[in-house]
């Protein structure tokens, strides 16, 4: 993730694909003012995700945490890492529901969009000083799935809030799809998430996208799925661009699982969604919004006293 030099926004690096071109020099690092720079970003000739990268003999400024959150997210896996003062790192807290970007001349910062990203970055380098950050807001949910995965540990603190869906931290918004016979949740619509099953390819069509996942009624005699729930997406308001950035970001998880599974067997390809169940068929789920859609390879756990939704 990086900051916008013209807008002062937060972007996840997944966002270029989406671009029909990519401004090179746009970025900066979120925790300061170096430059940073897009990698990775042409679907037709990338197979993995896109990221940003300081370049050849960069440094972040004096300060700068951005490099520690490896540590962090480390000892994450172990332990709580939050506490009643904060968090060591920026995390998110609020997904935004609102698509509007502010404009800018192409090429160059509007002044008040400059100072914003400064002030953001000044407020960053405070806040790593005192290694206190109380969130932020996002517009795609994957910020969301990745401070999930790397920090199981503090899932049941951590504030969390979704317009729309119930729960206000991260272990009540997320909802596990479990392994049993499809049934009606009590709320219908959540932050679901489940493996995806690459055996089964997307069932594709002009009005939708339908994705297997590997959650359903499990027979533990047979050792294999009686049923499997799907995730349909409705794609008909999308643009041909959204369309491939989906099916390209399924692939690109695919790929990352295979690659890390030779060291953990453990790791999966996770769909996450901000859906809502079928009124008919509990194993079918709906979802008709490309920022509310992600998939991830990741070695997912839960701690002992946090139980997975059922």
């Amino acid at each position: 993730m990086a900051r916008n030099l013209h807008t002062g926004e937060l972007v996840e690096a997944e966002e270029l694909w989406n671009m029909d071109v990519v401004d090179k020099d746009a970025y900066v690092c979120r925790g300061c003012a170096t430059r940073v720079f897009p990698a990775s970003y042409d679907p037709a000739v990338n197979k993995r995700r896109p990221y940003f990268t300081l370049g050849k003999g960069n440094h972040h400024a004096q300060g700068c945490d951005v490099d520690g959150e490896t540590t962090i997210v480390g000892r994450a896996r172990q332990e709580r890492v939050g506490g009643s003062d904060g968090f060591p790192m920026p995390f998110p807290s609020k997904l935004s529901l609102s698509d509007g970007h502010p404009a800018s001349p192409a090429g160059r910062a509007a002044p008040a969009f400059a100072s914003a990203t400064l002030a953001a970055v000044h407020a960053a380098a405070r806040a790593a000083a005192r290694r206190q950050y109380h969130g932020h807001t996002v517009k795609t949910i994957r910020p969301l799935c990745r401070t999930y995965i790397n920090f199981p540990n503090d899932r049941a603190y951590l504030p969390l809030e979704i317009p729309g869906v119930w729960g206000s931290t991260y272990a009540q918004l997320f909802w596990l799809i479990p392994n049993k016979k499809p049934a009606y949740f009590k709320n219908p619509r959540h932050l679901f998430h489940a493996p995806i099953r690459w055996k089964a390819e997307p069932v594709i069509s002009d009005t939708y996208c339908e994705l297997t996942l590997s959650a359903g009624q499990w027979d533990s005699a047979t050792r294999c799925y009686l049923s499997l729930c799907r995730l349909r997406v409705d794609w008909s308001g999308w643009s041909d661009t959204r369309r491939r950035t989906l099916l390209h970001e399924i692939e690109a998880a695919r790929t990352e699982a295979v690659e890390h599974a030779r060291r953990d067997s453990q790791i999966k390809g996770w769909l996450f969604f901000i859906g809502t169940q079928d009124r008919v068929d509990p194993a079918l789920f709906h979802a008709d919004d490309a920022r509310f859609i992600c998939c991830l390879a990741a070695r997912m756990t839960w701690p002992e006293r946090q139980l997975a939704p059922a």
